[in-house]
């Protein structure tokens, strides 16, 4: 599975069970297609963001074969 941060492990507790489920699942992929989210530009160039539900994203970077979670947030907020 994919390193979280502390900020993401906490994003994982707080989420309803329903989403943190699939947010698993979703992280266990990203091991085997770490760019399977869209690349993101501006000031987060250099990391990804991939569609957790419609209300959620996941904000990770992939490099040299490691993903580290940095954030799930719901998308108002994900971008900030």
């Amino acid at each position: 599975m994919a390193k979280l941060a502390r900020r993401a492990e906490k994003d994982l507790d707080r989420l309803p069970e329903a989403l943190a489920t699939k947010a698993r699942e979703i992280i266990r992929r990203l091991d085997q297609e770490p760019h399977l989210g869209r690349r993101l530009a501006g000031p987060l160039q250099g990391k990804r963001a991939t569609r957790l539900g419609r209300s959620h994203r996941i904000i990770y970077t992939a490099s040299q074969g490691q993903v580290i979670v940095l954030t799930i947030s719901h998308r108002r907020d994900a971008y900030r």
